[in-house]
């Protein structure tokens, strides 16, 4: 009987047991309640910035001037926070954390690229929930093509495997993107 060879092209990454990643609720919950803070710091920002262009009597309007502020506190709260070992309000109210498919803790390149992804696609928040649904690894989209897990801040690594490619054909497109191939239990 001739032995196949496996691919380890692409590296090993880890995977976990499926109680280790989180359901619907908690990624819910945490995308709310890290949405409503900043939210809240984005009022917060206006309305400091309103008063002081008042009191200064300018006569430009704070806009800009708001919108490079809360854009840098939300990259540094979406990115740098929710990386480092504080993580997120929503995350740690969820018991979540955010790691590499390799299990070190994702880049800033790698977090905005999945912020970004976030905010401006290809992905939005409907075809995200539909992935995670179905998802054996119950990651979104974004998570995938970012090669980042969020899993249950508890949680330990199962093992590690081999990365593959694996596609999906849909739309006249065939994406793809690393992933790590569990090994098979035989009988």
């Amino acid at each position: 009987m001739k032995h196949l060879q496996v691919d380890h092209s692409l590296g090993d990454g880890i995977y976990f047991s499926q109680e280790s990643y989180p359901g619907f609720i908690r990624r819910l919950i945490a995308m709310v309640t890290d949405g409503a803070i900043l939210m809240f710091v984005g009022i917060a920002i206006w309305i400091f910035l309103a008063l002081l262009f008042y009191v200064l009597e300018s006569h430009r309007s704070p806009e800009a001037l708001h919108f490079a502020i809360w854009l840098t506190i939300a990259w540094v709260y979406m990115t740098v926070i929710k990386r480092s070992r504080l993580r997120t309000i929503g995350y740690r109210l969820s018991g979540l954390r955010i790691i590499d498919i390799r299990g070190f803790r994702p880049s800033l390149t790698r977090m905005t690229l999945r912020l970004l992804m976030w905010t401006y696609g290809p992905f939005n928040f409907i075809l995200d929930l539909i992935w995670l649904g179905a998802d054996s690894e119950r990651q979104t989209l974004r998570d995938c093509y970012c090669g980042t897990y969020v899993v249950r801040a508890t949680a330990q690594p199962e093992g590690s495997a081999p990365m593959h490619l694996p596609r999906y054909f849909a739309g006249g497109i065939a994406p793809s993107y690393p992933r790590v191939v569990r090994p098979r239990k035989f009988a």
